[in-house]
C-alpha cells in the first residue's frame, strides 16, 4: 500500500547513498520521519581509481597468456621428443646451457644435432614475435602503443636487410650485444612473428640441404602449426543493441554513411538562422545544397562553409559564436562528421559511385568493419554481402592498411531506420515530424534495467541504491513519491571522473585567487559567495554592463547600495537555469527595465534594431564568454525555454539516472500516476544554502567538513524539492523578475516553519551504515618476488643503481665474490652518478640493477622466492581469563595466501600476534568469540574507562594494536588501541538503516566449514 503523505529523497554517489523520509511536505506542517546514510565499497583502487574488474581482467589475461605459452612449450617439447631431438619432454628439457642465439645463427651454416636444433627452435617458439590480427593495430589510426611498437619493428627490419635472419642479426650485430630484450616501454628489440616464421623455414631448408635428416618436412610443418598458431579475436556484432524503431535490426555503426547522413540532416533541420526580425529554419533546397558534397575528400561542412553556401547576409547568425564558425562542423564538436563516408570514398575511388544505388551494402560493410575484429572474419563478412571482386579487394586492402581503424561505436538507431528517415529530413521536417511520417514513435523509450549499465562502478552504485530503497520500504512503507539525485560522477568513466576532480580543484584555486583579488581591489577583508560571484562576473564582462554598455565601478560591485545586480540572462522562472553561464552583472536600471524577459524580447519590444546590433556586437566581441553564454544572451526563440531548457535544468537526464528512475517506477502500481522525480545537483546546492543547511557541511572557511552524514542532508533537500515547492519557487521568481531583482532562491521560504529545528534534531542522530567486507578476495601475495639467501634468512631485492647510496654497497649480494662490481659502483657514485658513463660489469656490460639485502622476513614463499603478504582478510578474536579472572583478548590475523593454500593450511591458523610482531600459539584455554572483517563495528572500553566505538580498519601486527574509524568518516583513524587488557570488546551487526545489534556469539569457520 502506498503512503501518499511520505516522500523519500535519495542522494546517490559512487560510494554512498544518503536518504531522507519526510511527511506532509507540501502541507506546511511537514516533518522528518528518518534520515540515514549507507556507504559501500567503490569497485576501483583507492589511489589510481582503476576499476577492480579491469585489474582482474588484466590479471586474467596475463594468466591466460602464461598458460597458453606453457601449453605451447609443452606441445613443442613433446614434438621434439617424438621426432628424436630430445630424450625427454620435461620442463627443463631445453635448459641445456647452450646459447640459443648462437645456435640460430649457426643453423644457417652447419648441421645441428637434435639437441641443438631443439634449443634453437624452442627459443623461437617461446619468443615468437609480435603479430596482431586486429584492424586497429594498422595504419595511421593504430593505438599509440601499437604505433610505437610497429615503428620500432620497422627500424629493426631495416637493419635486418643486412642479415639473413633475426637470429643471425641478434647474435652477430654489435648493436644487440648488450641487450636483446625490450625494456621499460622501449620496443626497439621487437620483431615480427612473420620474420620469425620465415627464419624457421630457412633453418629447415638449410639443414635439409646440408643433409640433416632430423630436419624433416613433417617436423617443420608440425612445429610451425604449434609454435605460431594464434586464436582469432572475438567479434562483437552479435552484442550490438537493437534499434528502438526497427526491433529486428541492430543499431548502426556510428561511421556508416547512412547514420552520418542522418545525423547531419537532423542537425540541419534543427538549425536556425537568426536576424533581428526573427529566426527561420533552413529550406529543403538549402539543406540539399549543404549536403551536396557530403564526404567529398578535403571538404568539411563548417558553419563558415554553410554561410558561404547559403550566401547569408552579414547580420544573419547561427547558434554558435562567430569566432567558432570557421572551425566547428555542423554535426560534430570534435572529429570529422563524415569520417566514415570519406574512408569508404577514399578506399573505393570510382567504385563508390557504382554503389550509390545500394546504400544498404555500404552500411552493412561499415557494421562488419566496426564490430568484427580479425581480418579473416571481416573478409568473410564482406564476401557474404555480395560485393563485386574489385570492390571486395579494395575494401579488404583498406582494412589491412588501417584505413578503417577509427571505426568504432554504434549509433542510437539502425541504418535501416536512418535511411527511412533521411528523405523526410531532407525535406526540412524536424526529427519529430520525420519519425511521424514513417510511423516511428520517437518519444517511447526502450526498456532499460541495471544490467544495461556497462560501467561497473555505476552498476554497483545503482544496485546498492535499489537495495537501500527496498530496505526503507520494508521499514516505513511505500512512499507516495521518490525524489532522486545522482552525483555527477555516477556513470562516468575513470577519465571523466578524474577530469571532474581536476575541474573542482581548478575551481577552488580560482576562487582563492578571486578572494585575494577582491580584497586587493575593494579593501574588504572577507568576501561572501555573493561578493565573489559579482566580482567574477564583473571581471568577465570587463567592468561593463552588457545590456547597456555602461561602465560598472568596482565600488558598485562591493557596495551594498544595489547599484549593480546579478540577473539571470534567461529568466529562471522560464529556463530553470541558475548556472554561471546564465548570469550577468548589470546596472540596477537595466535590470528593472528587462524584468522577466529574455534580452531579445526586451530589445524587440522596447529598443531599436541598431541597439540590438550594438548589444550583439558587445556579446560577440567578448573573448571571455563561452559559447553557451553567448547563446543565452542572443537567444531569439523563447519557446525553447519552457519546452527544452526548463525540463532539462530541473530534471537529471543522464542515462544512469533514467535507468534508476525506471527501475523505481516498476515498484509502483502502473496506474498512470507520476511517482518518481529526478533532481539536478545544482538546484539542490542552491536550496541547501537558502534553507540554512550549508553550515553543517562546511567550516567557517568554506571548506567541506569530512562527514558522510552530509549525504543525508542532501537527500533531505532532494526530498523537500517537491513539485509544489518548485511551483512556489517559480512563482516567487516571476514576481521578483518583474521587479527586476533576482534573490528569489536566497529568500525562498523553508519547506515548513520548523524545518531548521527538525534538521538540528535529526542530524546528530544519523548513524552511517557501512557494508562489512566479509569476502576473501584480492591478491594472495604481492606481485614482486625477492630472492632468498642460501641460509634462508636473508631476503634480497633488485635495486636500480640510480637509487643506490654508498651505504647500500656493503649489502650487495655476495659482495666479496662481486668485489669488482662493488668497486665499479663505488667509483661511479663518487663521480656523481654520470648518466653518460654508467658503471660497467667485468664483462663490460652496463650495470643497471643489483641485488641488495633487506631487513624483510620471508612472509610468503613462492617458487623459491619471498613475497610480501596480501592484505589481511580477517582477524579472529579469542579471549582467555588471566589469573585475576578477567578476560584478556588475543588476535589471530588471517591472510589470503593461507586461505588459498590448502596443502600448507588445512586447518585455520592458530597463532596470535604479540607486540614486536612475533607469534604465539593458541592453547586450549583460548576461547573464540568473533571474527573482525574490514568495517566490522566495535565498541571498546579500556581499563581507564575510555570508551571507543567505530569501524575496524586494521591490525598492526608489529604492535598487536588495532585501528578504528568513527562511524561518520573514514578519513579519521584512532590508532594504537592495544586489545589484550581491554575491559570489554563487543562487535555489532549494522543493517542498512543504521540499526546496531550486538553479535552475541559466532562460530569460527575455515573455508566455509565450522572449525575449532
Amino acid at each position: 500500500m502506498v503512503r501518499e503523505s511520505l516522500t523519500l529523497g535519495v542522494d546517490l554517489g559512487i560510494g554512498s547513498c544518503g536518504w531522507a523520509l519526510i511527511e506532509n511536505a507540501d502541507s506546511g506542517g511537514g516533518h522528518i520521519v528518518a534520515m540515514g546514510v549507507r556507504c559501500f565499497d567503490v569497485p576501483e583502487t583507492a589511489k589510481e581509481r582503476v576499476p577492480t574488474n579491469q585489474i582482474r581482467r588484466q590479471n586474467r589475461l596475463m594468466r591466460r597468456v602464461i598458460k597458453r605459452r606453457r601449453q605451447r612449450m609443452n606441445e613443442v617439447r613433446a614434438l621434439f621428443k617424438a621426432h628424436g631431438l630430445l630424450s625427454g619432454d620435461g620442463k627443463k628439457a631445453l635448459a641445456t646451457g647452450l646459447s640459443p642465439w648462437s645456435l640460430r645463427a649457426a643453423a644457417l651454416d652447419r648441421p645441428l644435432n637434435g639437441q641443438e636444433l631443439a634449443v634453437a627452435l624452442g627459443h623461437i617458439a617461446k619468443h615468437r614475435g609480435f603479430k596482431s590480427n586486429s584492424k586497429r593495430d594498422r595504419g595511421k589510426n593504430a593505438a599509440d602503443e601499437s604505433s610505437k611498437m610497429l615503428g620500432a619493428i620497422e627500424k629493426t627490419r631495416e637493419r635486418l636487410g643486412d642479415w639473413r635472419t633475426i637470429g643471425e642479426m641478434f647474435a652477430k650485430d654489435e648493436t644487440y650485444a648488450v641487450r636483446r630484450r625490450n625494456r621499460d616501454g622501449n620496443f626497439d628489440r621487437s620483431v615480427l612473428r612473420d620474420d620469425q616464421e620465415r627464419e624457421v623455414r630457412l633453418i629447415f631448408d638449410r639443414q635439409r640441404k646440408m643433409g640433416n635428416a632430423i630436419a624433416s618436412s613433417d617436423l617443420e610443418r608440425e612445429f610451425i602449426g604449434k609454435a605460431f598458431y594464434q586464436r582469432p579475436l572475438q567479434d562483437s556484432d552479435d552484442r550490438v543493441g537493437f534499434c528502438p524503431f526497427e526491433p529486428n535490426e541492430r543499431r548502426a555503426a556510428k561511421h556508416s554513411p547512412a547514420f552520418e547522413l542522418f545525423r547531419l540532416a537532423s542537425r540541419l533541420c534543427a538549425l536556425r538562422i537568426r536576424s533581428f526580425g526573427g529566426e527561420r529554419p533552413l529550406t529543403a533546397e538549402e539543406i540539399s545544397r549543404a549536403m551536396a558534397d557530403f564526404g567529398a575528400p578535403g571538404v568539411k561542412l563548417t558553419y563558415k562553409r554553410l554561410r558561404n553556401l547559403l550566401d547569408l547576409e552579414d547580420g544573419a547568425r547561427f547558434d554558435v559564436p562567430q569566432e567558432d564558425e570557421r572551425k566547428r562542423e555542423i554535426a560534430s564538436r570534435s572529429g570529422d562528421q563524415a569520417a566514415g563516408t570519406k574512408a569508404f570514398r577514399n578506399v573505393l575511388g570510382d567504385a563508390w559511385k557504382t554503389l550509390a544505388g545500394h546504400p544498404e551494402k555500404i552500411d552493412h560493410a561499415a557494421a562488419i568493419i566496426t564490430f568484427r575484429e580479425s581480418l579473416d572474419s571481416i573478409r568473410r563478412g564482406l564476401e557474404e554481402i555480395g560485393f563485386e571482386p574489385l570492390v571486395l579487394e579494395a575494401l579488404t586492402k583498406g582494412v589491412q592498411e588501417g584505413e578503417f581503424a577509427h571505426f568504432k561505436g554504434a549509433g542510437h538507431i539502425s541504418a535501416k531506420a536512418a535511411r527511412k528517415l533521411l528523405p523526410h529530413l531532407m525535406k526540412g521536417l524536424g526529427y519529430h515530424d520525420a519519425c511521424k511520417a514513417v510511423r516511428y514513435d520517437h518519444a517511447r523509450r526502450p526498456e532499460t534495467d541495471l544490467s544495461s549499465i556497462n560501467n561497473p562502478i555505476a552498476r554497483k552504485a545503482l544496485g546498492e541504491a535499489l537495495k537501500q530503497v527496498r530496505a526503507i520500504v520494508r521499514e516505513y512503507g511505500m512512499p507516495g513519491a521518490i525524489h532522486v539525485e545522482l552525483a555527477r560522477d555516477v556513470g562516468k568513466s575513470k577519465e571523466e571522473r578524474e577530469e571532474i576532480t581536476r575541474g573542482i580543484e581548478r575551481r577552488n584555486k580560482a576562487k582563492d585567487r578571486l578572494r585575494e583579488e577582491f580584497t586587493a581591489a575593494t579593501g574588504r577583508a572577507r568576501a561572501t559567495a555573493e561578493d565573489l560571484l559579482r566580482y567574477e562576473l564583473w571581471k568577465e564582462q570587463n567592468s561593463k554592463c552588457i545590456y547597456s554598455g555602461d561602465h560598472i565601478p568596482i565600488d558598485w560591485v562591493a557596495g551594498d547600495r544595489n547599484l549593480a545586480e546579478v540577473d539571470h540572462i534567461l529568466p529562471w522562472s522560464r529556463s530553470g537555469d541558475d548556472s554561471f553561464i546564465n548570469k550577468t552583472l548589470c546596472t540596477a536600471k537595466a535590470n528593472r527595465e528587462k524584468k522577466g524577459r529574455t534580452p531579445f524580447e526586451w530589445f524587440k519590444q522596447e529598443k531599436t534594431e541598431k541597439e540590438w546590433e550594438e548589444f550583439g556586437a558587445r556579446v560577440e566581441s567578448s573573448k571571455t564568454f563561452k559559447g553557451r553564454k553567448k547563446r543565452n544572451y542572443l537567444l531569439r526563440d523563447a519557446s525553447v525555454l519552457e519546452e527544452k531548457f526548463r525540463p532539462r535544468n530541473l530534471t537529471d537526464t543522464q542515462y544512469a539516472t533514467r535507468v534508476f528512475a525506471e527501475t523505481l517506477k516498476a515498484m509502483y502500481p502502473q496506474d498512470g500516476s507520476r511517482r518518481v522525480f529526478t533532481r539536478p545537483g545544482a538546484l539542490t546546492d542552491r536550496l541547501r544554502r537558502a534553507w540554512g543547511i550549508q553550515g553543517l557541511k562546511k567550516d567557517k572557511d568554506g571548506k567541506r567538513v569530512p562527514d558522510d552524514r552530509h549525504h543525508a542532508l542532501d537527500a533531505l533537500i532532494v526530498a523537500a524539492t517537491t513539485e509544489g515547492a518548485l511551483n512556489r519557487l517559480t512563482g516567487a521568481a516571476k514576481i521578483e523578475e518583474e521587479r527586476g531583482t533576482s534573490r528569489f532562491i536566497a529568500n525562498f521560504k523553508m519547506p515548513w516553519p520548523i524545518f531548521q529545528q527538525d534538521v538540528d534534531t535529526h542530524f546528530p542522530k544519523i548513524f552511517v551504515s557501512r557494508a562489512e567486507r566479509g569476502r576473501v578476495r584480492g591478491e594472495s601475495h604481492a606481485a614482486t618476488l625477492r630472492s632468498i639467501g642460501d641460509d634462508g634468512s636473508v631476503v634480497y631485492e633488485r635495486k636500480a643503481v640510480d637509487a643506490l647510496g654508498e651505504q647500500d654497497l656493503d649489502r650487495i649480494k655476495d659482495a666479496e665474490r662481486n668485489h669488482r662490481v662493488v668497486t665499479a659502483l663505488r667509483a661511479w657514485i663518487a663521480a656523481g652518478k654520470p648518466k653518460d658513463k654508467p658503471p660497467l660489469s667485468p664483462k663490460g656490460d652496463p650495470i643497471r640493477k643489483v641485488s641488495v639485502a633487506t631487513n624483510k622476513k620471508v612472509d610468503v614463499l613462492i617458487r623459491d622466492g619471498a613475497a610480501d603478504r596480501g592484505e589481511m582478510v580477517r582477524v579472529d578474536v579469542f579471549r582467555k581469563k588471566n589469573r585475576k579472572g578477567a578476560h584478556e583478548y588475543f588476535l589471530v590475523p588471517i591472510y589470503p595466501h593461507q586461505v588459498a593454500n590448502k596443502h600448507e593450511y588445512p586447518q585455520a591458523p592458530a597463532a596470535y600476534v604479540r607486540n614486536g610482531g612475533t607469534e604465539e600459539p593458541l592453547t586450549t584455554g583460548h576461547e573464540f568469540i568473533f571474527s573482525l572483517n574490514q568495517l566490522s563495528f566495535l565498541e571498546i572500553e579500556k581499563q581507564d574507562g575510555t570508551f571507543i566505538d567505530g569501524y575496524f580498519r586494521a591490525l598492526d601486527r608489529n604492535t598487536g594494536a588495532i585501528k578504528v574509524s568513527p562511524h561518520n568518516t573514514l578519513q579519521t583513524m584512532i590508532t594504537g588501541i592495544g586489545v589484550r587488557g581491554l575491559k570489554f570488546m563487543k562487535k555489532y551487526q549494522v543493517d542498512r538503516l543504521g540499526t546496531r545489534n550486538e553479535v552475541q556469539s559466532e562460530t569460527r569457520t575455515w573455508r566455509g566449514v565450522a572449525c575449532t
